[in-house]
């Protein structure tokens, strides 16, 4: 990527200030929309007794018996974290041993209303208090769990390391393009209007590729309300 910003004339910023550049071209491009591209599905094992499933908006999972049980019981990385995981939204949370589809729910509601219960039954709602994800009530006993949520996207410190970006390697000229854009409107150059508009006509292509990935059948439509908008 620098390679490329070198051909357009800015082989004169500093390497630092071209990572800094391309890493918000990154980030503005990723928070633009909740890209599929984004989306993880994990399942692992919560501990007893787990209430609170990120530390720092992470979850982190250990191998044990070759399965990845969460080792956030109590707010704390351990030593032996094999992965991190960072929670953007929420998409899906199940409890795999029990059967139960949890219900996302606001962090005042549960305060209010549910934190005066002496609740023992396995948790049925799921909340946010800032970036940290919780479940109300704890889990009574270890529990299997599926967690399908979007990625929450964070910028490379190395030049040549792209692996970290989830956009499709297919579209990083987009980034590039994006750094370009920014680096021109730092030298007062006219010419960040015409990269805007290739960018968004690349921005347009990225799109239809990205969000049209099966054309076998017509999407179907699910028109979901809350129950509180029901009539009787």
């Amino acid at each position: 990527m620098f390679d490329e910003m070198d051909l357009y004339g800015f082989e004169d910023f500093e390497d630092s200030q071209k990572l800094s550049l391309i890493n918000e071209a990154y980030l503005d491009l990723v928070t633009r929309e909740p890209w599929p591209f984004m989306e993880r599905a994990q399942a692992f094992t919560v501990p007893s007794g787990t209430s609170q499933l990120t530390s720092d908006g992470v979850f982190g999972l250990v191998n044990a018996t070759n399965t990845h049980t969460l080792s956030y019981s109590t707010g704390q990385v351990q030593n032996n974290v094999v992965s991190e995981y960072r929670v953007g939204s929420v998409l899906s949370f199940t409890d795999l041993t029990n059967n139960i589809v949890l219900v996302p729910e606001r962090g005042d509601v549960i305060e209010k209303n549910y934190k005066t219960l002496n609740a023992t039954y396995n948790p049925t709602r799921y909340y946010f208090i800032g970036d940290e994800l919780f479940v109300f009530p704890e889990f009574p006993g270890d529990t299997s769990v599926r967690l399908y949520y979007t990625q929450t996207p964070v910028g490379t410190t190395v030049a040549e390391d792209t692996g970290v970006f989830l956009v499709p390697a297919r579209h990083h000229s987009l980034i590039v393009y994006g750094a370009l854009i920014k680096a021109f409107l730092v030298n007062d150059d006219p010419q960040a209007a015409l990269f805007q508009n290739m960018y968004e006509s690349r921005y347009q292509q990225m799109r239809n590729d990205v969000w049209m990935r099966q054309y076998d059948r017509p999407d179907t439509v699910h028109v979901v309300t809350d129950s509180y908008d029901w009539t009787y």
